[in-house]
């Protein structure tokens, strides 16, 4: 249980340091810039490197420009911890945000965390949207809001939570599960206080 509320924590950490200041492009191949727009475009992929938190982005494919935003495919952002993979990303400087889809996690230490879709906001919250699946504890659900600044998450809609002997299920699309962290432990309830409910539920609808 614990270990899974840190992959949690961790994928928004992730997705923060990707706020790329002062990085470094090596192409695979050709780059090119459209000198009207200044987008670059890295038809065959490459490699974006933050200079400060050395946090590495592959991808097959990218696009970026300075101070803007960076588009990619079949991208990877590689730390020590472990890879975080997307189908496609896209980072926008201005508003602050990275929305991503195809998203997984995966380490040495961690099971597998998926989505068909995930936005970073600059408020340090992560939502994670469509077929949210984790293998250790078991997570079925539509939606999941991560706030890491609290430590809590948030589960809309029909779930299904597993956690060695205890079972928690959701079958109504006005379901909730709320998972917290206290004490070096994680809790789940079904009962979720109205301030944290009205305070996360908004953010499912920016996805």
């Amino acid at each position: 249980m614990k270990r899974w509320w840190i992959l949690l924590t961790f994928l928004s950490l992730i997705a923060l340091a990707s706020r790329f200041a002062g990085f470094e492009v090596r192409p695979r191949g050709n780059s090119e810039l459209d000198v009207g727009t200044g987008v670059y475009t890295l038809p065959t992929g490459g490699t974006i490197t933050d200079n400060k938190s050395g946090l590495v982005l592959e991808a097959r494919y990218i696009q970026y420009k300075d101070g803007e935003f960076i588009r990619a495919q079949g991208a990877t952002l590689k730390a020590k911890e472990g890879d975080f993979s997307a189908s496609s990303l896209e980072y926008l400087q201005k508003p602050d945000t990275l929305r991503m889809s195809g998203v997984r996690f995966s380490s040495k230490e961690f099971k597998a965390l998926s989505a068909q879709q995930g936005l970073l906001l600059g408020d340090d919250v992560l939502v994670l949207k469509g077929e949210v699946r984790s293998s250790e504890p078991v997570l079925e659900a539509s939606t999941l809001i991560v706030d890491a600044t609290k430590d809590l998450a948030l589960v809309l809609g029909a779930f299904t939570f597993r956690d060695g002997a205890t079972t928690l299920r959701g079958n109504r699309p006005d379901s909730t599960l709320l998972l917290t962290v206290g004490g070096g432990k994680v809790r789940a309830n079904t009962r979720v206080p109205a301030d944290i409910f009205n305070r996360l539920r908004p953010y499912a609808d920016k996805l």
